[in-house]
């Protein structure tokens, strides 16, 4: 027998090869968020993040004054409000429900590519006592599932008037407009329900005490494309030349 063996063979074992697992982002396809499927803090920001921007903040009712109560038309057997469906203005002297409406504003920021330092314009208060602006949520089911914010102008020279199939600004023309529109966003799963056009009208009749502002009166600030089509179906004008125009601020 050759050296070193023996009779009996020896046992074989057999090895295993142990893989880390390779973290992989993904982009969600409805709230757009890039994330880590392997991180924990991750999956779990994903969550809340997914939560927020499909089906809204969570909102107390303690936060916000209502202005607009959606009631059932007269007569109509059926409606598609809700009981709890109604419009606030956010008071800047109230800590808690601002600062719940500038984490709304993060989110629409982050959904229409805007900048982040042009929230709390309306929630601060000049030294005689004024305002800014004005904020109004749109609350159902007990959640804020829309917002709008809204400017005053008071230097009629930033009006103007935009093509809006070109985006162009038409020379020379000023309208008077009184309200500036900074914001205005519904969460995805809310959308095409005139929850825009209802928070629009809130901030018309309700911005300026004693005042109903028209509707050619409110100017858009570099609208969407959604934007466009809700500015479109709003407040927009037909020119002479048949092109639509709508009004705008700078």
């Amino acid at each position: 027998m050759p050296k070193g063996l023996t009779s009996k063979a020896k046992k074989s074992v057999q090895s295993t090869l142990q893989f880390s697992s390779t973290p992989v982002v993904i982009k969600c396809t409805k709230c757009l968020m890039t994330y880590s499927n392997t991180s924990p803090s991750d999956l779990l920001q994903h969550k809340q993040y997914h939560d927020l921007r499909l089906n809204g903040k969570k909102w107390s009712n303690s936060w916000g004054d209502v202005v607009t109560r959606m009631e059932p038309r007269k007569g109509s057997p059926c409606s598609n409000y809700q009981s709890d469906e109604y419009i606030v203005m956010i008071s800047p002297k109230k800590p808690k429900e601002v600062k719940a409406t500038l984490e709304l504003l993060t989110i629409v920021n982050d959904e229409l590519n805007a900048p982040h330092d042009e929230n709390a314009f309306w929630s601060e208060i000049n030294e005689s006592g004024g305002q800014q602006g004005k904020a109004f949520v749109y609350i159902k089911n007990n959640r804020a599932v829309g917002v709008i914010t809204v400017e005053y102008i008071e230097n009629t020279h930033r009006g103007k008037w935009m093509v809006l199939e070109t985006k162009s600004i038409v020379p020379k023309v000023v309208p008077d407009v009184k309200l500036g529109i900074s914001r205005i966003w519904v969460c995805r799963n809310q959308r095409n329900q005139k929850i825009a056009t209802r928070l629009l009208e809130s901030a018309r009749i309700k911005s300026i005490y004693g005042c109903v502002v028209n509707k050619w009166e409110m100017a858009w600030s570099q609208p969407s494309q959604s934007g466009s089509k809700l500015a479109e179906s709003y407040n927009a004008v037909k020119h002479g030349s048949g092109k639509l125009l709508i009004p705008c601020y700078i």
